[in-house]
C-alpha cells in the first residue's frame, strides 16, 4: 500500500482526476461551454492544448464537444505520463559500475 502513496504515483493521479473534474465541468453536452472551467481545463493541459485555438470557434459554439473530450483526455495523459516520468526514482545501470 505503501508503494502507491509515493509521490510519483500520486501526483499523476491528482493531475488526472482535476483533468476529468474539470471536463465534467466545462462541457455540457447539450451545446454549451463554461468558458472559466475551459480556461482552467486549457491550462491544465498545457502546452498540448495550443491545438484547440485552431477550433476555437466551433468550441465556444458547443460542437463536437465529444471530440474534443477525447482530446483533452489524451491531453492529459501525455502530461501524466510526463510527470510520472519526471518523478520516478531513477535507476542505476549495473553495466556501469563494474570494478577493474
Amino acid at each position: 500500500m505503501q508503494e502507491y502513496l509515493k509521490k510519483h504515483y500520486i501526483f499523476p493521479l491528482i493531475y488526472l482526476i482535476s483533468v476529468g473534474v474539470c471536463i465534467f465541468f466545462a462541457f455540457n453536452y447539450k451545446g454549451s461551454l463554461n468558458p472559466n472551467w475551459w480556461l482552467v481545463l486549457s491550462v491544465l493541459t498545457f502546452p498540448w492544448s495550443l491545438i484547440v485555438i485552431v477550433f476555437i470557434w466551433a468550441l465556444i459554439h458547443g460542437a463536437g464537444l465529444e471530440f474534443f473530450t477525447v482530446m483533452y483526455l489524451l491531453f492529459a495523459v501525455i502530461n501524466s505520463y510526463l510527470i510520472y516520468r519526471s518523478l520516478r526514482p531513477k535507476q542505476l545501470n549495473n553495466k556501469n559500475l563494474t570494478i577493474k
